[in-house]
């Protein structure tokens, strides 16, 4: 009689440890979907403002500049393009090993040019005037 009282406490015990093991899992995922979530959400709003930020630079004019602060990801790293070829803005950010891209079309014409930043850095947006043709150009802080 003991031992049946034994084996099924032991038995008990294992469905409870399964239980809570399985619960810590998916609150374990949950967590990492949502970090991944509020990462790619920052990416898509800065993406956004920077294209934004180019049209209203550009409509401004020849020779003016804004300067530009990635949002506060703990480890991460911009690389931000500018294709004037295709006159498209990419941002690309790497995580802890994932990345995160945001393809945009720019609505103002723009010149090639990347530049990489961390979190913490600054970069500047400025109009140039190549011929006639008046661009959005990106540069490092350390350019300017």
């Amino acid at each position: 009689m003991r031992a049946q009282i034994s084996l099924d406490l032991l038995f008990a015990f294992v469905l409870v440890t399964l239980t809570v093991l399985n619960l810590i899992y998916l609150s374990n995922s949950e967590i990492a979907h949502a970090e991944s979530f509020d990462v790619m959400a920052k990416v898509r709003v800065f993406s956004a403002e920077i294209v934004d930020h180019t049209a209203k630079l550009y409509a401004v004019g020849e020779g003016y500049s804004l300067k530009e602060e990635p949002p506060q990801i703990e480890g991460a790293e911009f690389n931000i393009t500018f294709n004037g070829a295709e006159n498209k803005i990419i941002v690309n950010v790497t995580v802890s090993g994932k990345s995160y891209w945001v393809v945009k079309n720019s609505t103002v014409p723009i010149a090639n040019a990347s530049i990489v930043v961390e979190s913490n850095d600054t970069f500047w947006i400025k109009t140039v005037k190549v011929g006639d043709m008046l661009y959005a150009n990106i540069t490092s802080s350390d350019s300017n």
